[in-house]
Protein backbone atom coordinates (compact mmCIF):
# COMPACT_ATOMS: atom_id res chain seq x y z
CA UNK A 1 0.00 0.00 0.00
CA UNK A 2 2.99 2.51 0.95
CA UNK A 3 4.52 1.32 -2.31
CA UNK A 4 1.56 2.42 -4.39
CA UNK A 5 1.35 5.64 -2.70
CA UNK A 6 4.67 6.77 -2.84
CA UNK A 7 5.04 5.49 -6.84
CA UNK A 8 1.81 7.74 -7.16
CA UNK A 9 3.26 10.81 -5.44
CA UNK A 10 6.78 10.55 -7.98
CA UNK A 11 4.07 9.85 -11.40
CA UNK A 12 2.40 13.22 -9.79
CA UNK A 13 5.97 15.37 -9.49
CA UNK A 14 7.13 13.89 -12.66
CA UNK A 15 4.17 15.46 -14.57
CA UNK A 16 4.25 18.52 -12.72
CA UNK A 17 8.23 19.30 -13.94
CA UNK A 18 6.73 18.21 -17.27
CA UNK A 19 3.91 20.79 -17.48
CA UNK A 20 6.13 23.60 -16.10
CA UNK A 21 8.54 22.76 -19.15
CA UNK A 22 5.68 23.44 -21.21
CA UNK A 23 4.49 26.92 -19.78
CA UNK A 24 8.27 27.96 -19.87
CA UNK A 25 8.81 26.74 -23.64
CA UNK A 26 5.26 28.64 -24.09
CA UNK A 27 6.53 31.56 -22.31
CA UNK A 28 9.63 32.13 -24.56
CA UNK A 29 7.41 31.29 -27.45
CA UNK A 30 5.38 34.23 -26.92
CA UNK A 31 8.23 36.48 -26.46
CA UNK A 32 9.73 35.71 -29.63
CA UNK A 33 6.16 36.24 -31.13
CA UNK A 34 5.96 39.70 -29.72
CA UNK A 35 9.85 40.56 -30.36
CA UNK A 36 8.80 39.82 -34.26
CA UNK A 37 5.56 41.96 -34.34
CA UNK A 38 7.26 44.90 -32.98
CA UNK A 39 9.88 45.04 -35.47
CA UNK A 40 7.17 44.73 -38.35
CA UNK A 41 5.16 47.28 -36.79
CA UNK A 42 8.47 49.84 -36.63
CA UNK A 43 9.00 48.70 -40.55
CA UNK A 44 5.70 49.53 -41.30
CA UNK A 45 6.04 53.14 -40.04
CA UNK A 46 9.40 53.79 -41.31
CA UNK A 47 7.72 53.04 -44.84
CA UNK A 48 4.53 54.70 -44.04
CA UNK A 49 6.60 57.70 -42.90
CA UNK A 50 8.65 57.66 -46.24
CA UNK A 51 5.68 57.71 -48.17
CA UNK A 52 4.24 60.55 -46.46
CA UNK A 53 7.47 62.65 -46.98
CA UNK A 54 7.43 61.74 -50.75
CA UNK A 55 3.78 62.66 -51.36
CA UNK A 56 4.20 65.78 -49.23
CA UNK A 57 7.01 66.94 -51.33
CA UNK A 58 5.59 66.13 -54.42
CA UNK A 59 2.38 68.67 -53.17
CA UNK A 60 4.51 71.01 -52.59
CA UNK A 61 6.35 70.84 -56.08
CA UNK A 62 2.63 71.14 -57.59
CA UNK A 63 1.83 74.09 -55.05
CA UNK A 64 4.87 75.67 -56.32
CA UNK A 65 3.82 75.14 -59.91
CA UNK A 66 0.39 76.20 -59.78
CA UNK A 67 0.65 79.27 -57.19
CA UNK A 68 0.45 81.93 -59.89
CA UNK A 69 -2.78 80.34 -61.53
CA UNK A 70 -4.29 79.99 -58.11
CA UNK A 71 -3.74 83.68 -57.19
CA UNK A 72 -5.10 85.47 -60.06
CA UNK A 73 -8.39 83.27 -59.74
CA UNK A 74 -9.10 84.70 -56.19
CA UNK A 75 -11.93 86.35 -55.35
CA UNK A 76 -11.33 90.00 -54.10
CA UNK A 77 -12.73 89.14 -50.41
CA UNK A 78 -10.60 86.03 -50.27
CA UNK A 79 -7.45 87.79 -51.41
CA UNK A 80 -4.82 88.19 -48.89
CA UNK A 81 -4.00 92.00 -47.89
CA UNK A 82 -0.89 93.42 -48.04
CA UNK A 83 0.33 95.42 -45.08
CA UNK A 84 1.49 99.14 -46.04
CA UNK A 85 3.98 100.96 -44.25
CA UNK A 86 1.66 102.83 -42.74
CA UNK A 87 -2.02 102.17 -40.94
CA UNK A 88 -4.57 103.59 -42.43
CA UNK A 89 -7.72 105.63 -39.89
CA UNK A 90 -10.58 103.65 -38.79
CA UNK A 91 -12.72 105.64 -41.44
CA UNK A 92 -9.95 104.93 -44.26
CA UNK A 93 -10.13 101.23 -43.51
CA UNK A 94 -13.71 100.92 -43.14
CA UNK A 95 -14.02 102.63 -47.18
CA UNK A 96 -11.67 99.75 -47.73
CA UNK A 97 -13.52 97.25 -46.54
CA UNK A 98 -16.83 98.50 -48.42
CA UNK A 99 -14.92 97.32 -51.91
CA UNK A 100 -13.03 94.14 -50.37
CA UNK A 101 -16.32 92.94 -48.88
CA UNK A 102 -19.19 93.92 -50.26
CA UNK A 103 -21.70 91.02 -49.24
CA UNK A 104 -21.33 92.61 -46.07
CA UNK A 105 -20.30 95.64 -45.70
CA UNK A 106 -23.09 97.40 -47.25
CA UNK A 107 -23.50 101.72 -48.28
CA UNK A 108 -27.49 101.50 -49.20
CA UNK A 109 -29.72 98.36 -47.63
CA UNK A 110 -27.89 96.85 -44.81
CA UNK A 111 -27.87 93.67 -43.05
CA UNK A 112 -26.65 92.89 -39.48
CA UNK A 113 -23.56 91.09 -39.13
CA UNK A 114 -22.62 87.61 -37.87
CA UNK A 115 -21.61 87.77 -33.89
CA UNK A 116 -18.12 87.97 -33.43
CA UNK A 117 -17.34 89.02 -37.19
CA UNK A 118 -14.44 90.90 -35.21
CA UNK A 119 -12.47 87.82 -35.05
CA UNK A 120 -12.84 86.74 -38.93
CA UNK A 121 -11.63 90.35 -39.60
CA UNK A 122 -8.45 89.95 -37.73
CA UNK A 123 -8.00 86.57 -39.44
CA UNK A 124 -8.07 88.33 -42.91
CA UNK A 125 -6.69 92.15 -42.07
CA UNK A 126 -3.15 92.82 -41.26
CA UNK A 127 -3.89 95.26 -38.47
CA UNK A 128 -3.93 94.80 -35.22
CA UNK A 129 -7.46 94.46 -33.39
CA UNK A 130 -7.79 97.51 -31.78
CA UNK A 131 -8.13 99.35 -35.47
CA UNK A 132 -10.38 96.60 -36.39
CA UNK A 133 -13.10 97.17 -33.49
CA UNK A 134 -13.02 100.92 -34.43
CA UNK A 135 -13.14 100.96 -37.67
CA UNK A 136 -15.96 98.03 -37.02
CA UNK A 137 -17.80 100.30 -34.39
CA UNK A 138 -18.28 102.97 -37.13
CA UNK A 139 -19.80 101.05 -39.37
CA UNK A 140 -22.20 99.30 -36.62
CA UNK A 141 -22.97 102.92 -35.09
CA UNK A 142 -24.51 103.74 -38.45
CA UNK A 143 -28.44 104.62 -37.85
CA UNK A 144 -28.96 102.22 -41.13
CA UNK A 145 -27.27 99.46 -39.31
CA UNK A 146 -29.28 99.95 -35.93
CA UNK A 147 -32.44 99.67 -38.11
CA UNK A 148 -31.50 96.79 -39.69
CA UNK A 149 -30.95 95.15 -35.86
CA UNK A 150 -34.66 93.50 -35.57
CA UNK A 151 -35.03 89.80 -34.24
CA UNK A 152 -35.73 87.43 -36.76
CA UNK A 153 -33.27 89.18 -38.88
CA UNK A 154 -30.27 87.34 -40.38
CA UNK A 155 -26.79 88.02 -39.98
CA UNK A 156 -23.83 87.14 -42.65
CA UNK A 157 -20.55 86.49 -42.56
CA UNK A 158 -18.11 88.27 -44.76
CA UNK A 159 -18.78 86.66 -47.71
CA UNK A 160 -22.50 87.53 -47.86
CA UNK A 161 -23.15 83.60 -46.00
CA UNK A 162 -26.02 83.23 -43.51
CA UNK A 163 -24.67 83.38 -40.30
CA UNK A 164 -27.56 83.00 -37.80
CA UNK A 165 -30.44 85.73 -37.08
CA UNK A 166 -30.63 88.34 -34.40
CA UNK A 167 -32.16 87.32 -30.97
CA UNK A 168 -34.92 89.24 -29.26
CA UNK A 169 -32.11 90.59 -26.83
CA UNK A 170 -30.03 92.21 -29.55
CA UNK A 171 -33.39 93.94 -31.34
CA UNK A 172 -34.63 95.47 -28.10
CA UNK A 173 -30.71 97.14 -27.79
CA UNK A 174 -30.90 98.18 -31.06
CA UNK A 175 -34.50 99.88 -30.84
CA UNK A 176 -33.20 101.01 -27.68
CA UNK A 177 -30.56 102.83 -29.21
CA UNK A 178 -32.89 104.37 -31.81
CA UNK A 179 -34.25 106.21 -29.39
CA UNK A 180 -31.67 108.04 -28.11
CA UNK A 181 -30.47 109.09 -31.40
CA UNK A 182 -33.36 111.75 -31.64
CA UNK A 183 -32.87 113.05 -28.06
CA UNK A 184 -28.86 113.10 -28.07
CA UNK A 185 -28.92 114.61 -31.28
CA UNK A 186 -31.32 117.50 -29.93
CA UNK A 187 -29.22 117.95 -26.90
CA UNK A 188 -26.35 118.49 -29.15
CA UNK A 189 -28.63 121.20 -31.26
CA UNK A 190 -28.67 123.02 -28.08
CA UNK A 191 -25.38 123.05 -26.59
CA UNK A 192 -24.40 125.81 -28.78
CA UNK A 193 -27.17 128.17 -27.48
CA UNK A 194 -26.39 127.59 -24.46
CA UNK A 195 -22.87 128.30 -25.01
CA UNK A 196 -23.84 131.50 -26.50
CA UNK A 197 -25.42 133.40 -23.84
CA UNK A 198 -23.63 131.77 -20.73
CA UNK A 199 -25.36 133.23 -17.35
CA UNK A 200 -22.67 134.85 -14.72
CA UNK A 201 -23.08 133.94 -10.96
CA UNK A 202 -24.25 135.96 -8.42
CA UNK A 203 -22.99 135.78 -5.01
CA UNK A 204 -25.69 135.45 -2.32
CA UNK A 205 -23.97 138.78 -0.60
CA UNK A 206 -24.20 140.60 -3.63
CA UNK A 207 -27.99 139.46 -4.12
CA UNK A 208 -28.68 140.70 -0.87
CA UNK A 209 -26.93 143.98 -1.13
CA UNK A 210 -28.98 144.15 -4.82
CA UNK A 211 -32.07 143.67 -2.90
CA UNK A 212 -31.65 146.23 -0.13
CA UNK A 213 -31.26 148.93 -2.71
CA UNK A 214 -33.65 148.57 -5.12
CA UNK A 215 -35.93 148.72 -1.53
CA UNK A 216 -34.42 151.45 -0.23
CA UNK A 217 -36.37 154.90 -0.47
CA UNK A 218 -35.07 157.14 -3.46
CA UNK A 219 -34.56 159.94 -0.83
CA UNK A 220 -32.70 157.89 1.07
CA UNK A 221 -30.80 156.70 -1.90
CA UNK A 222 -29.90 160.92 -3.07
CA UNK A 223 -28.76 161.49 0.20
CA UNK A 224 -26.31 158.42 0.01
CA UNK A 225 -25.08 159.18 -3.40
CA UNK A 226 -24.43 163.25 -2.17
CA UNK A 227 -22.54 162.07 0.49
CA UNK A 228 -20.11 160.18 -1.77
CA UNK A 229 -19.83 163.74 -3.59
CA UNK A 230 -16.80 165.28 -2.67
CA UNK A 231 -16.75 168.17 -0.37
CA UNK A 232 -15.91 171.86 -1.25
CA UNK A 233 -13.29 174.05 0.26
CA UNK A 234 -16.33 175.96 1.99
CA UNK A 235 -18.66 172.83 3.28
CA UNK A 236 -14.89 171.69 4.62
CA UNK A 237 -14.66 174.91 6.56
CA UNK A 238 -18.16 175.14 7.37
CA UNK A 239 -18.22 171.89 9.21
CA UNK A 240 -15.22 172.84 11.20
CA UNK A 241 -17.12 175.23 12.20
CA UNK A 242 -19.72 173.42 13.29
CA UNK A 243 -17.09 171.08 15.08
CA UNK A 244 -15.72 173.51 17.58
CA UNK A 245 -19.49 175.04 18.31
CA UNK A 246 -20.50 171.43 19.62
CA UNK A 247 -17.33 172.17 22.08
Amino acid sequence: MAASVLHLLETLEARLEQKNAEITALREENERLRQQLAAVAALSASSTSDVARASVAKTDVAMAQEAPADISAQTPSQAPVQPSTQAPSPQALLKQWYQRYPNAFFKGHTKPLKVGIHQDLAEREPWSGKLIRRALANYVNLPRYIKSMREGAERVDLDGNPAGKVDKEAAQHASERRKEAPEKKAAENATPHAQKSPTKAVSPAKKTLQRADEQRPKAVVEEKDEQRKPLSFEEKLKGLQQKFERH
